[in-house]
């Protein structure tokens, strides 16, 4: 594919970089003329964003780190010499939007905002934009699926794509288009959700069961290192199950209380 969008001298626009940035845009432009909805002011909105952005950048590595690690060979600093060097790719989605999330809430506590009713305004955004990094994954060849014979499938053969070395040239399921596109869905079925009337923090567990259903089943096309498996199940398979688990508590405790938004 295309994981590198200009080169000038040493410098390279990495096209993972170009659509994470238009990822955040686009989600932050959908969200910009809505903010009366939640009385939210700009300020307040953008700090949201800036504190999302940055728990997941740091959330996303540090995942990577840990699962990536065992994989590695050499010494303590050649690994870390690795992740310096290639700092720039390698992110694992739940481990940014954990932490992106942790600090969400630590700020909207701080703030004295209603938690339940900014999550619901602030969770539609994220599929739109994650559908922009999935699209950066495949343009990079990280992420990618295991060989198929399907027509679909696609060929990764630049040199600086992240495939694995083993699959350069060998016909793989697209699974970052598979997930982008299921994204773009979930998109706009939060959306139609959140415009009718609902009870707070619904919007929230919607995306968690639909994202949660979109990653658990993609994770078996996925072709590339997915870290220890656990009875059968990936790391983000694990994950999605305990954002289940507790998705279903939290639905739980909703109905009961009976919280209506609007």
């Amino acid at each position: 594919m295309h994981p590198v969008l200009l080169k000038i001298g040493s410098f390279e626009l990495a096209s993972y970089g170009v659509m994470t940035a238009l990822g955040y845009i686009a989600g932050s432009l959908y969200l910009l003329p809505r903010l009366k909805k939640v009385n939210l002011d700009k300020d307040t909105f953008w700090n949201l964003i800036f504190i999302a952005f940055m728990g997941a950048l740091l959330g996303g590595k540090l995942l990577f780190i840990l699962v990536t690690w065992p994989q590695l060979t050499g010494s303590v600093g050649e690994k870390i010499l690795y992740f310096v060097q290639n700092f720039r790719y390698g992110f694992v989605f739940y481990g940014g939007m954990i932490a992106a999330v942790t600090a969400l809430i630590i700020y909207i506590k701080k703030k004295r905002l209603p938690l339940l009713t900014i999550a619901d305004f602030m969770i539609v955004g994220l599929p739109l934009g994650h559908a922009f990094g999935r699209v950066g994954c495949f343009l990079a060849g990280c992420c990618h699926g295991k060989p198929t014979t399907m027509p679909w499938g696609v060929t990764f053969t630049d040199a600086h794509a992240m495939v694995s070395p083993d699959l350069i040239g060998v016909p793989v399921h697209p699974v970052q288009l598979y997930e982008a596109l299921g994204n773009l869905v979930i998109f706009f079925l939060l959306h139609k959700l959140y415009n009718r009337p609902h009870k707070n923090g619904t919007v929230l567990l919607a995306y968690v069961a639909y994202y949660g259903t979109l990653r658990f089943v993609l994770e078996f096309f996925r072709g590339d290192f997915r870290g220890a498996y656990i009875f059968g199940l990936s790391p983000a398979q694990l994950i999605t199950l305990l954002l289940a688990l507790g998705a279903g508590i939290t639905w739980w405790n909703l109905t009961r209380k009976g919280q209506k938004n609007g």
